[in-house]
């Protein structure tokens, strides 16, 4: 599909790893090398996720919200749970995975996010919003009291506008900075759309995209158009991608 639509680049917004064995449909094909080879093959840009730092074992380097102890990959799931109060997302549900250590060492050397420039428009892509780009912490960032953190973030960068995944939402999720008057002050926060294409407002903001794998939902992935200022959401369930 992306070969059709004849895409100049492909970015992967992280998330390479990891598989819930709750949702799972398609264990007995699941291969984590055969992933990473296909991220290494097609994908120019290529970012962490909260799964990926999980199985490597690397803390993220941007969080905020909790200060990881001493020997943290050492403790159990419930010791980790338990001392982080919940503020850290429980990954006992994921198959163990095992990489090489040629596969371990590139997932290491990927950053947690990255800012390109496209038509005279810096877009900074991410797997989640500053602070927390990786995703690692259970932090909710739908509310703009938690996302003028990373609206601030995205001024301070010069980037019009943010891209990120994490949210699993089948569809486009876009939330704008919120103006000067109440309406946006207290009804702000994420619209959500199914997919098709939507055009961006020239103002702050972010998008949220659909999730390329997930059991439980529909599956897709975006097309940002830097011409006309559009992000087009695209399922990958061909049973419902007419009738969306």
């Amino acid at each position: 599909m992306i070969e059709t639509e004849k895409c100049d680049q492909i970015i992967c917004l992280g998330d390479i790893l990891g598989y819930p064995y709750l949702r799972a449909k398609y264990s007995h094909t699941r291969n984590a090398s055969e992933c990473i080879s296909l991220i290494r093959k097609n994908c120019q840009i290529v970012l962490l996720g909260n799964h990926d730092l999980f199985h490597i074992k690397k803390l993220p380097v941007f969080f905020s919200g909790f200060n990881f102890p001493d020997q943290w990959f050492n403790l159990t799931p419930e010791e980790q749970l338990e001392i982080s109060e919940n503020r850290i997302w429980n990954y006992t549900d994921d198959f163990p995975i095992v990489v090489n250590e040629k596969e371990t060492e590139y997932l290491f050397s990927l950053p947690e996010f990255s800012i390109k420039e496209y038509a005279e428009e810096k877009i900074l892509f991410s797997h989640f919003f500053f602070p927390n780009f990786s995703g690692y912490l259970t932090l909710k960032m739908n509310e703009n009291t938690r996302l003028k953190e990373h609206f601030k973030y995205l001024s301070e960068q010069n980037c019009l506008w943010g891209i990120c995944g994490h949210m699993h939402i089948e569809g486009l999720g876009i939330c704008y900075e919120p103006g000067d008057d109440l309406f946006s002050q207290f009804f702000g926060g994420f619209n959500y759309y199914s997919f098709g294409k939507k055009r961006l407002k020239t103002k702050l903001g972010c998008v949220t995209i659909p999730a390329l794998a997930d059991n439980s939902q529909v599956n897709g992935f975006a097309i940002f158009d830097s011409e006309e200022h559009s992000i087009n959401a695209l399922s990958l369930n061909t049973n419902r991608r007419f009738i969306l």
